[in-house]
Protein backbone atom coordinates (compact mmCIF):
# COMPACT_ATOMS: atom_id res chain seq x y z
CA UNK A 1 0.00 0.00 0.00
CA UNK A 2 3.00 2.20 0.01
CA UNK A 3 4.39 3.69 -3.79
CA UNK A 4 6.77 6.06 -4.68
CA UNK A 5 4.96 8.77 -7.23
CA UNK A 6 6.68 7.20 -9.83
CA UNK A 7 5.40 3.83 -9.66
CA UNK A 8 2.05 5.55 -8.77
CA UNK A 9 2.26 6.48 -11.94
CA UNK A 10 3.06 3.47 -13.80
CA UNK A 11 0.16 1.72 -12.34
CA UNK A 12 -2.15 4.16 -13.17
CA UNK A 13 -0.59 4.33 -16.65
CA UNK A 14 -1.54 0.48 -16.76
CA UNK A 15 -5.06 0.93 -15.77
CA UNK A 16 -5.40 2.89 -18.73
CA UNK A 17 -7.26 0.00 -20.78
CA UNK A 18 -10.70 -1.21 -21.24
CA UNK A 19 -11.01 -4.47 -18.76
CA UNK A 20 -9.49 -2.35 -15.72
CA UNK A 21 -12.23 -0.12 -16.69
CA UNK A 22 -14.84 -3.12 -16.83
CA UNK A 23 -13.50 -4.55 -13.39
CA UNK A 24 -14.16 -1.14 -11.86
CA UNK A 25 -17.65 -1.12 -13.26
CA UNK A 26 -18.16 -5.00 -11.72
CA UNK A 27 -16.58 -3.55 -8.11
CA UNK A 28 -19.41 -0.88 -8.25
CA UNK A 29 -22.17 -2.85 -8.57
CA UNK A 30 -20.45 -5.47 -6.28
CA UNK A 31 -21.37 -2.89 -3.92
CA UNK A 32 -24.30 -2.30 -3.95
CA UNK A 33 -24.87 -5.73 -3.63
CA UNK A 34 -23.08 -5.72 -0.60
CA UNK A 35 -25.24 -3.02 0.22
CA UNK A 36 -28.40 -4.88 0.37
CA UNK A 37 -26.54 -7.67 2.40
CA UNK A 38 -25.71 -5.15 5.27
CA UNK A 39 -28.89 -3.97 5.18
CA UNK A 40 -30.73 -7.55 4.91
CA UNK A 41 -28.70 -8.86 7.69
CA UNK A 42 -29.15 -5.47 9.59
CA UNK A 43 -32.74 -6.40 9.61
CA UNK A 44 -32.77 -9.91 10.52
CA UNK A 45 -30.47 -8.77 13.22
CA UNK A 46 -32.68 -6.42 14.53
CA UNK A 47 -35.34 -8.83 14.98
CA UNK A 48 -33.11 -10.95 17.18
CA UNK A 49 -32.34 -7.76 18.97
CA UNK A 50 -34.99 -6.41 20.13
CA UNK A 51 -35.84 -2.80 21.64
CA UNK A 52 -33.66 -0.82 20.98
CA UNK A 53 -31.98 -2.01 18.32
CA UNK A 54 -29.04 0.28 18.76
CA UNK A 55 -26.41 -2.61 17.73
CA UNK A 56 -28.01 -4.01 14.37
CA UNK A 57 -28.26 -0.22 13.26
CA UNK A 58 -24.96 0.17 14.27
CA UNK A 59 -24.33 -3.12 12.06
CA UNK A 60 -26.36 -1.51 9.10
CA UNK A 61 -24.86 1.73 9.22
CA UNK A 62 -20.99 0.78 9.00
CA UNK A 63 -22.35 -1.25 6.30
CA UNK A 64 -23.18 1.22 4.44
CA UNK A 65 -20.50 3.33 4.78
CA UNK A 66 -18.41 0.52 3.47
CA UNK A 67 -20.75 0.24 0.59
CA UNK A 68 -20.71 4.58 0.44
CA UNK A 69 -16.41 4.31 0.19
CA UNK A 70 -16.64 1.49 -2.36
CA UNK A 71 -19.04 3.80 -4.48
CA UNK A 72 -17.63 7.46 -3.70
CA UNK A 73 -13.94 6.70 -3.03
CA UNK A 74 -13.23 6.41 -7.00
CA UNK A 75 -9.92 7.96 -6.86
CA UNK A 76 -7.88 4.70 -8.58
CA UNK A 77 -10.93 4.91 -11.34
CA UNK A 78 -10.70 8.79 -11.90
CA UNK A 79 -6.68 8.96 -11.90
CA UNK A 80 -7.17 6.01 -14.47
CA UNK A 81 -8.70 7.57 -16.80
CA UNK A 82 -6.15 9.71 -17.44
CA UNK A 83 -3.64 6.68 -17.77
CA UNK A 84 -0.32 7.74 -18.84
CA UNK A 85 -0.74 11.47 -18.56
CA UNK A 86 -1.20 11.08 -15.27
CA UNK A 87 1.73 13.14 -13.75
CA UNK A 88 3.48 11.54 -10.76
CA UNK A 89 2.83 13.82 -8.16
CA UNK A 90 -1.00 13.61 -9.13
CA UNK A 91 -0.88 10.20 -9.23
CA UNK A 92 0.97 9.67 -5.78
CA UNK A 93 -2.02 11.58 -4.12
CA UNK A 94 -4.43 9.65 -5.88
CA UNK A 95 -2.72 7.03 -4.83
CA UNK A 96 -2.57 7.65 -1.19
CA UNK A 97 -6.09 8.71 -1.06
CA UNK A 98 -7.02 5.39 -1.90
CA UNK A 99 -5.03 3.72 0.18
CA UNK A 100 -5.99 5.48 3.43
CA UNK A 101 -9.85 5.43 2.28
CA UNK A 102 -9.38 1.53 1.85
CA UNK A 103 -7.48 1.05 5.30
CA UNK A 104 -10.76 3.19 6.65
CA UNK A 105 -13.24 0.75 5.32
CA UNK A 106 -11.40 -1.88 7.65
CA UNK A 107 -12.92 0.16 10.51
CA UNK A 108 -16.50 0.14 8.81
CA UNK A 109 -15.94 -3.70 8.50
CA UNK A 110 -14.53 -3.51 11.76
CA UNK A 111 -17.92 -1.93 13.62
CA UNK A 112 -19.97 -3.86 11.28
CA UNK A 113 -18.30 -7.30 12.53
CA UNK A 114 -18.28 -6.04 16.23
CA UNK A 115 -21.62 -5.21 16.40
CA UNK A 116 -22.90 -8.08 14.69
CA UNK A 117 -20.88 -10.62 16.79
CA UNK A 118 -22.50 -8.99 19.80
CA UNK A 119 -26.12 -9.51 18.82
CA UNK A 120 -25.37 -12.81 17.47
CA UNK A 121 -23.48 -13.82 20.71
CA UNK A 122 -26.16 -12.12 22.87
CA UNK A 123 -29.01 -13.76 21.23
CA UNK A 124 -27.87 -17.06 19.79
CA UNK A 125 -29.24 -16.38 16.26
CA UNK A 126 -26.75 -17.76 14.89
CA UNK A 127 -24.61 -20.11 15.83
CA UNK A 128 -22.19 -19.02 18.58
CA UNK A 129 -18.56 -19.26 16.49
CA UNK A 130 -20.00 -17.50 13.81
CA UNK A 131 -20.77 -14.41 16.58
CA UNK A 132 -16.96 -14.97 18.07
CA UNK A 133 -15.70 -15.37 14.25
CA UNK A 134 -16.69 -11.56 13.51
CA UNK A 135 -15.40 -10.42 16.65
CA UNK A 136 -12.46 -11.59 16.30
CA UNK A 137 -12.35 -10.22 12.79
CA UNK A 138 -13.23 -6.67 13.79
CA UNK A 139 -10.76 -6.88 16.76
CA UNK A 140 -8.22 -7.89 14.06
CA UNK A 141 -9.21 -5.12 11.56
CA UNK A 142 -9.17 -2.52 14.44
CA UNK A 143 -5.70 -3.51 14.58
CA UNK A 144 -4.49 -3.62 11.42
CA UNK A 145 -5.57 -0.01 10.71
CA UNK A 146 -2.62 1.07 13.34
CA UNK A 147 -0.32 -0.46 10.86
CA UNK A 148 -1.65 -0.80 7.44
CA UNK A 149 1.37 -0.10 5.59
CA UNK A 150 2.12 -3.60 6.98
CA UNK A 151 0.33 -6.59 5.25
CA UNK A 152 -0.73 -7.53 8.30
CA UNK A 153 -4.78 -6.46 7.28
CA UNK A 154 -5.08 -9.49 4.79
CA UNK A 155 -5.81 -12.11 7.33
CA UNK A 156 -8.77 -10.30 9.32
CA UNK A 157 -9.85 -9.00 6.03
CA UNK A 158 -9.59 -11.98 4.29
CA UNK A 159 -11.30 -13.58 7.16
CA UNK A 160 -14.54 -11.27 7.19
CA UNK A 161 -15.06 -11.94 3.29
CA UNK A 162 -14.90 -15.81 4.29
CA UNK A 163 -17.41 -15.19 6.87
CA UNK A 164 -19.85 -13.76 4.46
CA UNK A 165 -19.34 -16.16 2.08
CA UNK A 166 -20.11 -19.30 5.19
CA UNK A 167 -23.11 -17.30 6.15
CA UNK A 168 -24.81 -17.01 2.89
CA UNK A 169 -24.76 -20.59 2.35
CA UNK A 170 -25.72 -21.17 5.48
CA UNK A 171 -28.57 -18.96 4.93
CA UNK A 172 -29.27 -20.42 1.38
CA UNK A 173 -29.17 -24.82 2.69
CA UNK A 174 -31.02 -23.69 6.12
CA UNK A 175 -32.69 -20.56 5.65
CA UNK A 176 -34.65 -20.84 9.32
CA UNK A 177 -33.67 -18.94 12.55
CA UNK A 178 -34.33 -20.07 16.00
CA UNK A 179 -37.88 -17.77 17.08
CA UNK A 180 -36.72 -15.50 18.87
CA UNK A 181 -40.14 -13.70 20.27
CA UNK A 182 -41.12 -15.58 22.78
CA UNK A 183 -37.49 -14.35 24.39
Amino acid sequence: MEATAAEAAEYFGRLDANWPRLAMATLTLGMIGTLWFFVAFGFVLRRAEGDPPWRSTVAILSGALLAAYGLIGSSTEAASVHGGKITPDVADYAFAFGSVGFANAWIAIASFSLSSGWVILSTRILERWMGWWLVATGVGLVASRFVWTSELWTLPYLLFWLWVLVLSVRLLRRPSLPDLSQS
